[in-house]
């Protein structure tokens, strides 16, 4: 049994706690001080319990590895954290590397998935980590088994479930759901209000990179800027100012669409 409580003080005496209560191994920050981390490994072997240093937030995740492992650590991990992941990061650029530079078993954690395991188990995680791929999945078993033949094999099983997106991807999840599936995950921030619809199909979705405008009752002239500075895919978002003098058109409509802008929103 992990207790995953990122000691960050007092460290023999959190580790006491966790292993009296059944725990076999303890993780530590990476970022607590080095007499920490050694009164918590000291700790751990009164106790009969393990102690793994989480590199979370480490500026260095290899030098300070390394010197974990000097201080007596059993294992160490590599963790990217919800902020990071939505951030685009991954941890597989570290890992590598950080496998290759201590003699302990290197855990990763953050984000992954039966695609994603796989090659952290090919670039030399020995143990890894998955939270959301699974227990988030409608069946646990199933999901478990997957990622189970994912790490043994070395070899990505597809899904489209549980994933992180970032750069290009980003579209492309976005049309996967629904305005209210964002604004929800956004705790209801960000929802544009009055907005009606003028589409063809109704069962259309827009995603793309906003190219704002702020313009006066009746002025067109920012607008029309806007669809040479729009980009494939773009879309053009207006504030009138609550105006009720045109600023968009036909003619503004065939340029954008020239410009493969992806939708207009006044």
């Amino acid at each position: 049994m992990v207790a995953d409580m990122k000691v960050m003080d007092t460290g023999a005496f959190e580790v006491e706690i966790a292993a009296k209560a059944g725990a076999d191994v303890v993780t530590v920050l990476g970022a607590a001080d080095d007499d920490t981390i050694a009164d918590a490994v000291r700790g751990g072997e009164l106790y009969g319990a393990e102690v793994m240093v989480d590199l979370l937030g480490v500026p260095d995740p290899v030098a300070r590895a390394r010197r974990v492992v000097e201080l007596g650590v059993g294992a160490v991990c590599w963790h990217v954290g919800i902020d990071m992941q939505m951030a685009g990061k991954t941890p597989f650029a570290v890992l590598g590397e950080l496998a290759r530079a201590v003699s302990v078993p290197v855990a990763v954690a953050g984000g992954l998935n039966s695609e994603s395991v796989a090659v952290a188990a090919r670039a030399g995680a020995q143990i890894l980590i998955v939270g959301g791929a699974i227990t988030k999945s409608p069946r646990i078993t199933e999901a478990t088994r997957t990622m189970r033949a994912a790490i043994d094999t070395q070899t990505e099983v597809a899904t489209e479930l549980f994933r992180r997106y970032a750069g290009a991807d980003l579209r492309a999840a976005f049309q996967k759901v629904s305005s209210p599936n964002v604004t929800d995950a956004m705790q209801r921030q960000g929802a544009m209000h009055g907005i009606l619809p003028h589409l063809s199909d109704p069962n259309v979705r827009v995603a793309g990179p906003a190219v704002t405008v702020v313009t006066r009752d009746g002025d067109w002239a920012k607008p029309v800027e806007a669809i040479d500075r729009a980009g494939p895919g773009d879309v053009i978002v207006i504030d009138a100012g609550g105006g009720t003098t045109a600023i968009w058109g036909e003619l503004a409509s065939w340029s954008a669409h020239g410009r493969q802008v992806a939708a207009v929103v006044v």
